[in-house]
């Protein structure tokens, strides 16, 4: 069954697409910028700016039911290499309790929405329970 996630607890879509999507046992989420629902840029340095994203994604993943635990792949797009210290930082206090940490893709681009250094994309998996 392919079903969306919904939450306040992250930006709400102004275009056509999901917070995220579960399918099966994988939740997919969308990119999250670090922006509020107002679209403002949350956080002046890379950092904070990656700590808003990951609150984002977190929101959906929560709203559908998973923790950090449940994440398998994450992929960051930072808008400069040169912030990679400060956003790994950031990326690394977030996850520091997970036991088995994510998979993960760095991803450089010229430019974000509204001029965000970071974006978080995510996969989670949600172990089938046994019927």
């Amino acid at each position: 069954m392919i079903k969306p996630v919904i939450t306040d607890r992250a930006p709400t879509p102004r275009g056509c697409y999901s917070q995220g999507v579960h399918a099966g046992p994988f939740l997919f989420i969308a990119g999250q910028l670090p922006i509020d629902n107002e679209r403002h840029v949350i956080g002046y340095t890379p950092g904070q700016q990656m700590r808003q994203a990951l609150r984002n994604m977190l929101g959906v993943l929560e709203a559908a039911g998973g923790q950090l635990s449940n994440v398998v792949q994450v992929t960051v797009y930072v808008s400069d290499m040169e912030y990679w210290s400060e956003v790994n930082t950031a990326y690394a206090e977030v996850f520091a309790n997970v036991a088995v940490k994510p998979a993960r893709t760095v991803v450089p681009v010229k430019e974000m929405f509204g001029g965000s250094r970071v974006e978080v994309q995510a996969v989670a998996y949600f172990e089938p329970s046994a019927s």
